[in-house]
């Protein structure tokens, strides 16, 4: 009884797609499979351009450095030349202006979330200093000097891991600066120079999700890679190689997939690598005239896959949409 019943109906099943299917008539069941996002960008969609406009709270831009998102899309940048931070608000689409710790000079170069926590690296006394998301000043979270007080640090960028870990670029030295989840020092990568594991000119920097980092050696046209121990693994690109597509690469983030999108300076460019360390794709010089990066310095994926560019020689802030297949 319960064969045929179970027949029956898949017999009934199959006569009701068929007849609506064929013939002409406008009432049709389609069958469609879930749609699914895939894991590889493809390509960068233009949405919107933030402008150094008089009216801008912003106004005016002098110096972009490094931005992040927040967890809910609020976009957050650092102006070092003006020692000015903004956010934009993903609730009210207003944007707003960051407390100014007494730090003098005070010159924000890159900026991170953690948690409800918004933590700006300055190169002007070499410290991270603490914000609420709303951008009240909380404390100064870490000098930079005591932590390696044999060396002159100048800040350059610096990352956060999942597990509260920070690795921070030194441009005085040449070198990354490793620190534990309680930010003491533990290891240094690097030293200037040309060879593997070496910088000319060191710039961004970012974990990927399996905590290994990448750093833009911008001087010698490449990207670094590390282990999470701290190991020197591989490099992306050389610049005496013929089919490097890096000029002067700069700013460095990754995506939740482990894929990594880097900004060129020299070239206008957006380089996209995918998990296994190959190009997947460069944007930039086919753009159209709003979208076209000119100098970007800096960039940050933001939780719906979004991607903030900050350009310096635009003023501006571009924003874009990561297409994934």
């Amino acid at each position: 009884m319960i064969f045929r019943t179970g027949l029956f109906m898949a017999l009934f099943a199959t006569m009701l797609l068929v007849g609506c299917t064929s013939g002409g008539g406008s009432s049709k069941i389609q069958v469609h499979s879930p749609v699914r996002a895939g894991s590889t960008p493809v390509a960068l969609e233009f949405v919107h351009v933030f402008e150094n406009d008089a009216s801008a709270t912003y106004f005016p831009l002098e110096g972009l450095a490094g931005c992040v998102y927040t967890s809910d899309g609020s976009l957050i940048f650092c102006d070092e030349k003006r020692g000015k931070v903004f956010g934009l608000d993903s609730g009210t689409d207003r944007w707003y202006e960051f407390d100014v710790p007494m730090v003098r000079p005070y010159h924000p170069v890159d900026v991170a979330v953690d948690g409800f926590k918004v933590l700006v690296l300055e190169n002007g006394s070499d410290t991270v200093q603490r914000f609420d998301l709303s951008g009240a000043h909380q404390d100064q979270l870490l000098d930079l000097r005591r932590v390696d007080p044999g060396t002159m640090t100048r800040a350059g960028s610096f990352a956060l891991d999942r597990d509260g870990s920070m690795v921070v670029t030194d441009k005085s030295e040449q070198q990354v600066l490793q620190l534990d989840t309680f930010l003491n020092l533990i290891g240094r990568l690097g030293e200037p120079g040309v060879q593997d594991d070496q910088f000319t000119g060191i710039g961004g920097i970012a974990f990927l999700p399996d905590g290994r980092i990448v750093v833009a050696d911008t001087g010698n046209s490449r990207l670094c890679i590390y282990g999470r121990r701290g190991f020197f693994e591989n490099t992306i690109g050389w610049r005496f190689d013929p089919e490097n597509v890096f000029l002067s690469p700069s700013g460095v983030a990754t995506d939740r997939y482990g894929n990594i999108f880097v900004t060129d300076q020299a070239d206008g460019q957006i380089h996209v690598f995918g998990r296994n360390l190959r190009l997947l794709f460069s944007s930039g010089r086919e753009m159209i005239t709003a979208a076209l990066p000119e100098v970007p310095v800096s960039l940050a994926v933001g939780p719906a896959d979004q991607l903030a560019v900050t350009d310096r020689s635009r003023q501006s802030i571009l924003v874009y949409r990561i297409i994934y297949e």
